[in-house]
């Protein structure tokens, strides 16, 4: 038995746009209850669809992008490119041009440009990125990946990696914009005129900020410049406690310390409660931090820095020679 299915469209500018595909169903199966369509059967249905359908979206958007918006001609073509583009009912190869400028209203330029190169830039749809980043957060990465392959077609069960990748970059992306916001808000913490009292396995009585500079001087082989970096940790300050938050970043600006901090202390569940401790190496640019951060805030120096600075006085002592009267 075979199925004609077709599909037409009528588009913006007035044509008629018709596609037919063929699809085949026996009827061997229907004694073992396999009636109607599958879900391979839907796969490969829906992949069909989606590949007629992205390939007359792209051809239109070329043509509207091929007119000239001063002269209204037609800009020449160079040459064709082609993408493969992944969207959640399958991986849609594409052909489009690359234009040039239109000659008779700019004659002194010559560069190209592609007006299908700005769809997709991640070479997958929106919605293929939120579903696989949903998918990997509630379940593991293979197991999203073995969900998104039974029920949508070219999602391969072993690339479990390439859906990992895509969760780990939608996180990146939601955190930076996060940042972006935190970073034109009025970071403006209320001082408290009076402490919390301090309660017995309390899991928010204290948050402790880890935080050091590094110089990263110039490598005249391999380029670049000098640069300092601020690297930090951010947890609580029981025993046992999950990890905190590492951050790290270029230069000492203060607004941008300011909002990591904030962006950390949120990632740990502060909710404008507790005690936070700084240590650091006593750093100009880090003893701002504690005026910074909701109060009360201690800071102390750490350890290792403090021993750096006894360290020289007991090899001093020790080149003493033991006749010599200590005062």
């Amino acid at each position: 038995m075979h199925w004609r299915i077709t599909l037409e469209a009528v588009d913006p500018i007035g044509d008629g746009y018709r596609k037919e595909f063929m699809i085949e169903k026996n009827l061997d199966g229907l004694a073992d209850g396999k009636l109607g369509c599958s879900i391979e059967d839907g796969k490969a249905i829906m992949k069909e669809v989606q590949k007629i359908i992205v390939e007359r979206q792209l051809d239109l958007w070329v043509r509207y992008c091929r007119v000239c918006p001063t002269c209204k001609g037609m800009l020449p073509i160079k040459d064709y490119n082609h993408r493969k583009i992944l969207t959640v009912f399958g991986e849609i190869p594409v052909r489009f041009p690359r234009l040039m400028v239109c000659q008779k209203c700019n004659p002194a330029c010559c560069f190209t440009f592609s007006p299908a190169a700005d769809i997709c830039k991640d070479r997958a749809t929106p919605e293929l990125l939120e579903l696989s980043a949903k998918l990997g957060a509630k379940f593991s990465y293979r197991e999203a990946s073995d969900l998104l392959a039974t029920f949508l077609p070219d999602q391969s069960a072993r690339t479990f990696t390439t859906l990992r990748n895509r969760t780990l970059a939608i996180g990146k992306r939601i955190e930076e914009a996060e940042r972006q916001q935190r970073w034109f808000e009025n970071l403006n913490y209320p001082d408290r005129m009076q402490l919390e009292l301090a309660l017995a396995g309390d899991p928010a009585s204290e948050f402790v900020f880890n935080v050091d500079t590094a110089h990263i001087p110039l490598i005249k082989r391999y380029g670049g410049r000098t640069f300092e970096a601020v690297v930090g940790h951010c947890g609580r300050g029981g025993r046992g406690d999950p990890p905190g938050h590492v951050f790290a970043f270029e230069g000492t600006h203060p607004k941008k310390l300011k909002v990591t901090a904030a962006l950390a202390l949120k990632g740990q569940g502060h909710a404008d409660r507790g005690e936070i401790t700084v240590i650091s190496d006593g750093a100009e640019c880090l003893k701002r931090l504690a005026g910074m951060l909701p109060q009360p805030v201690a800071h102390i120096l750490d350890w290792f820095h403090i021993s750096m600075k006894v360290q020289p006085l007991a090899q001093l002592a020790a080149t003493v020679p033991k006749g010599i009267v200590r005062l």
